[in-house]
């Protein structure tokens, strides 16, 4: 067999093109759900290549964080609409291939007798078989994901699609880990802003009641908290109300 550069041969070099070209698909997105959208139209138009299977594939990705699980980016509305079933419904080939971390295969949604919930949910829906294979993420990532693939044919992802699906994933996990740890980082920095900017309402609030009533700071903010716990209000919504009086209800926090 013909050998490539560095001892690959074909099929390592095509590998690593794609995965090159899932990474491109990362460092252009503007955010993870833009990112996973893209991820799955190239899984679906990828997936729809095989002409021994009539009928085009639409494809999700699930993911997990934070305690819960969504899609992060689909295909088409159709397949987000079956994923958003599955979890309403509680149970479903989705949500098993994540928690599990095994892929999963219905053959035909009107038949099966796995997930009475879900198939009851999905009565009546255009799409038949489901195919769900987990995108391998490290312990690290905080993070649970799965590619998941819906043909409008019973019987629609025979073996050789099957395992181009899972190849797709496997192929998408560099790249997906790097999104969620982004995404990550994101929210901390996030939440990090919306902490400053609650200190600086607090300690503004606290400095219009030290000049009204000539008090200490720790006097000022036991007045806030007082006033947080009668009202049943967060302390940053009582800062709010005493700077709203001042016609400054939401002050941003300023580095000099």
């Amino acid at each position: 067999m013909d050998e490539t550069i560095a001892g690959q041969g074909p099929e390592a070099v095509l590998a690593r093109a794609q995965e090159d070209e899932l990474l491109d698909l990362f460092l252009g997105s503007v955010d993870l759900a833009t990112f996973l959208a893209r991820v799955a139209v190239v899984a679906a138009e990828d997936l729809s290549k095989d002409t021994t299977v009539p009928g085009t594939v639409t494809c999700s990705v699930t993911v997990g964080r934070h305690g819960r699980r969504a899609t992060a980016g689909s295909s088409d509305p159709i397949a987000d609409a079956m994923d958003e079933l599955q979890y309403a419904s509680g149970e479903g080939p989705c949500s098993e291939a994540v928690s599990t971390g095994h892929t999963v295969y219905v053959p035909d949604l009107s038949t099966t007798t796995r997930y009475p919930r879900y198939r009851a949910a999905v009565a009546g829906s255009p799409l038949r078989s489901v195919f769900a294979t987990p995108i391998p993420l490290p312990t690290s990532a905080n993070a649970e994901a799965a590619l998941n693939c819906y043909s409008a044919e019973p019987e629609g992802f025979p073996d050789e699609l099957r395992a181009r699906a899972e190849e797709l994933a496997s192929l998408a996990s560099r790249s997906v880990h790097l999104a969620v740890r982004f995404a990550r980082e994101t929210d901390r920095v996030s939440d990090l802003e919306s902490a400053l900017e609650s200190r600086t309402a607090i300690n503004l609030a606290a400095g219009v009641i030290m000049a009204q009533s000539n008090c200490t700071a720790d006097e000022a903010i036991q007045v806030l908290k007082n006033a947080s716990m009668n009202r049943n209000q967060k302390l940053r919504d009582v800062a709010a109300l005493v700077l709203s009086r001042y016609g400054s209800e939401d002050p941003k926090t300023t580095f000099i």
